[in-house]
């Protein structure tokens, strides 16, 4: 068979949020289970059951494919024009489109590592060479340290998370704005992936700047900030032509009529996001504590999830991983991020659930206070 070499080569990414296979293996209701390994609003999504109801009365037709509807709501969340709006199945649909649209056999493409295994594995499937950059998991690091002019001006685009997964760093504005001011110089594309950017600090989003850029694009994921992983939802903002290309070349109809009509009435929902970000931020601090009383190391978050060292547990992370299973804990192991056996990452929810996270991780660490 005459597949293409990058698609016949072309490897799984690894990601969380397993909870059907895993209720599945362990003969168990997924009910039954805690998941802190997706990354999802800890309040979960505002009430859609109406919307819902009355959109399945139109399910006999066909959505409206240029979803003006959608893309005017995700335009004035964001503060830019509809028509630099790019609408998405979730966002990974949107790295594929972007890879796709950008990404020429031999083009080098620099990935900030550790991070979301998807922009190596879109940007390869179409012959990229992936150049990796260590930005570290300590603190915010200018990218300057690690992006210099010279890798940009070598590079067909980069790719930048913020907040960071795995690491919940958030970057200011101020040194994603200047990132993106080089790219534009280096005419080099950059994709600012901010999936988690409304449960962090929005006011730190670089989503504003891309109308009047050539070369950025900002991602943003309705799964994670508003609770909707089934449906499946986000948009990438970008300048008039890349966005004119993207929207030309995208998939039709990759959106449900349902998902669109829900991403409109969940982004006039600002309340419930401020509502969440309060929630992060006291189980954040509470989380981490009992994390540390623990004897674990995490690294300090600005989002919804913890990086957490695991070494001194004397415990891989897989091990670790295992044990928390059979307590029927979902946690994700981060080997898949390249870092070895000594880090998983946990997600915040609310306090009952972190109780219960917190008392399954002590009965599995054998700690006795």
């Amino acid at each position: 068979m005459k597949i293409k070499e990058s698609f016949a080569g072309a490897e799984a990414c690894h990601h969380g949020g397993r909870i059907r296979s895993m209720a599945t293996s362990l003969e168990i209701r997924q009910e039954e289970l805690l998941d802190y390994s997706a990354n999802i609003n800890p309040l979960g999504h505002p009430p859609l059951d109406d919307l819902i109801a009355r959109e399945m009365k139109r399910i006999g037709h066909y959505p409206d494919n240029d979803y003006i509807e959608f893309r005017e709501a995700c335009a004035k969340f964001v503060g830019v024009g509809a028509k630099n709006v790019v609408p998405g199945n979730g966002s990974s649909e949107l790295m594929r489109l972007f890879a796709e649209a950008i990404v020429e056999p031999g083009d080098e493409v620099v990935i900030t590592e550790p991070t979301f295994g998807e922009y190596a594995a879109q940007s390869r499937l179409f012959g990229a060479e992936i150049v990796p950059v260590q930005r570290g998991i300590d603190g915010p690091i200018d990218p300057k340290d690690f992006l210099p002019d010279p890798l940009l001006d070598r590079a067909k685009a980069v790719f930048i998370c913020n907040p960071n997964n795995p690491t919940g760093i958030l970057l200011p504005r101020s040194m994603i704005a200047d990132l993106a001011k080089r790219c534009e110089r280096a005419e080099t594309f950059l994709f600012v992936d901010e999936a988690f950017i409304e449960l962090s600090d929005p006011s730190e989003t670089v989503a504003d700047m891309a109308p009047g850029m050539e070369h950025l694009f900002v991602a943003r994921s309705l799964t994670k900030s508003f609770g909707v992983p089934g449906m499946r939802l986000g948009f990438g903002v970008a300048g008039d032509r890349l966005a004119e290309v993207m929207n030309r070349t995208r998939l039709p109809w990759s959106i449900s009529s349902l998902a669109s009509a829900a991403g409109a009435h969940l982004l006039s929902r600002g309340d419930h996001l401020v509502r969440s970000r309060k929630v992060i931020k006291e189980e954040l601090a509470w989380l981490t504590g009992e994390l540390l009383r623990l004897g674990l190391d995490p690294v300090e978050s600005s989002v919804n999830f913890i990086l957490v060292g695991v070494a001194r547990t004397g415990l891989p992370s897989w091990q670790l991983v295992e044990r928390m299973e059979k307590e029927k804990v979902l946690v994700r192991d981060c080997r898949s991020f390249g870092l070895g056996e000594g880090y998983v990452r946990v997600a915040v929810r609310e306090r009952e659930e972190n109780e219960r996270f917190v008392s399954a991780l002590e009965k599995v660490l054998g700690w006795r206070g």
